[in-house]
Parts: structure tokens; C-alpha cells; sequence
């Protein structure tokens, strides 16, 4: 694992565990030290992983309450949520279907990258449209795009975004048909101009992948 800070109260936990895999990729969970709250995006392959992101907490950071937030349904995003049973987990309400929908499913079918003992926990706050935390200064909002249940997260004082698998390098993963919301929601993000990207996969980035992401969707769109 290795940690990175981004801008004045971020933290990018960099996991290792899926790089020599057939998935071949480094997978991010992001941390906001709010001002009360910290909030963790995404929970990664288990408890074992979220373990170390509490050791951190404990270690360098104010004791606070902890909100966790599912940008998607995949397994390799929400595996950690049983670490955090007795906390708020906030994903758009599609997600939370999906994950009661396939959540064992994906585990029977990788179960074996599971770090320590997981049990699929769904969340247990949805919303429709976006959930915001004013005196934080953070945002939820539903960002149709690798999935129909896509949410992102905004920090409005540092002006970063987490977006889950909206976003990839060199091109995004195609698992949801309707490009036309992709392409509304990469615009989005164009128009919130953030001067960061934290993508659930990969390093840290900047407007120029999304951009180059949307220029592959609208291909992608004229093909079909």
C-alpha cells in the first residue's frame, strides 16, 4: 500500500493486491478529513485493507466519526463495507440494489482476492440525485457511466473529484450501454473545472483524461 496527500486534506491509499492479477491494475481508496467527519471512498477487496486505513486514521489524524461512500457496485470496491457496519455508507440508491442483486454472485466468483473475512454489506443511506455535507464541504452526486449506479465525490475546498471507474487511463471500461449518459456525466466534470482527479484505478490525474475519456466514448457512440 502506499499513501499519497492530495491538496489540503486528502489521502490516496494506493492497493497493490489486483496488480499481478488478470486485472492488472492498482485500485485507490481516497480520504477526506473533513472538518467533523472523515469520509472514505470506496472499501477496496476487504477488512484487511480498511484495517490499514483505520491504522492511519489513528495514527496521524483527530479522532472523528467515519462516513463511507460506494462509488459503484463492483466487488472490488465494496468488499470493506462489513469492516464498517456500525457507520453511514452512502451510495446512489442503484448501487445498493445492485450490490443486494449480485453482491454474493461477485463474491463466489473472486472470492479468492478477498482480504480477510468479508461479508457483502450494502449501504445503508441512499439517494436519487446528490446528498451534500455543507459545513464539509463535500458532495455526493449520481454520475451514470462505467455503471447506472455511478456516483462521484466532490471536495468543494479543494476542488477534487473522486470518480470511481468513470475515469481510466488509457480509456475507460465500457459495463453500462447508454453513452449518452457517460457523456453527459464526463461533461459534468468538465464543468465543475476540478484541478484534480482521483480515478478508482491508476494515478492521480487531471481534466486532460477526462477529456481524452470522452473523446473515446463519442467514438465508441458513432459506432454503434
Amino acid at each position: 500500500m502506499k499513501i499519497n496527500k492530495v491538496g489540503s486534506r486528502g489521502y490516496m491509499f494506493t492497493f497493490y493486491e489486483l496488480k499481478n492479477t488478470e486485472f492488472d491494475c492498482t485500485t485507490n481508496v481516497y480520504l477526506i478529513n473533513g472538518n467533523n467527519y472523515i469520509f472514505i471512498c470506496d472499501t477496496f477487496l476487504g477488512p484487511e485493507c480498511m484495517y490499514k486505513v483505520e491504522q492511519f486514521i489513528k495514527k496521524y489524524l483527530k479522532e472523528k466519526p467515519i462516513i463511507v461512500f460506494n462509488s459503484h457496485s463492483d466487488w472490488d470496491h465494496i468488499w470493506g463495507n462489513c469492516y464498517f457496519k456500525d457507520n453511514i455508507i452512502i451510495a446512489h440508491e442503484n448501487c445498493r440494489k445492485d450490490i443486494i442483486r449480485f453482491g454474493e454472485y461477485e463474491f463466489c466468483k473472486y472470492r479468492e482476492f478477498k482480504q480477510g473475512k468479508v461479508e457483502i454489506y450494502p449501504p445503508n443511506l441512499v439517494f436519487k440525485d446528490r446528498i451534500t455535507f455543507v459545513d464539509e464541504g463535500i458532495e455526493f452526486f449520481f454520475s451514470p457511466g462505467h455503471t447506472n449506479n455511478s456516483a462521484s465525490c466532490i471536495d468543494v475546498f479543494d476542488n477534487i473529484i473522486f470518480v470511481g471507474d468513470n475515469v481510466e487511463s488509457p480509456k475507460p471500461y465500457l459495463n453500462y450501454n447508454n453513452l449518452k449518459q457517460y457523456e453527459n456525466t464526463l461533461n459534468e466534470y468538465l464543468n465543475i473545472k476540478p484541478d484534480t482527479i482521483i480515478p478508482g484505478h491508476g494515478s492521480i490525474a487531471n481534466t486532460n483524461l477526462i477529456k481524452s475519456n470522452l473523446e473515446y466514448i463519442k467514438k465508441c457512440a458513432n459506432r454503434s
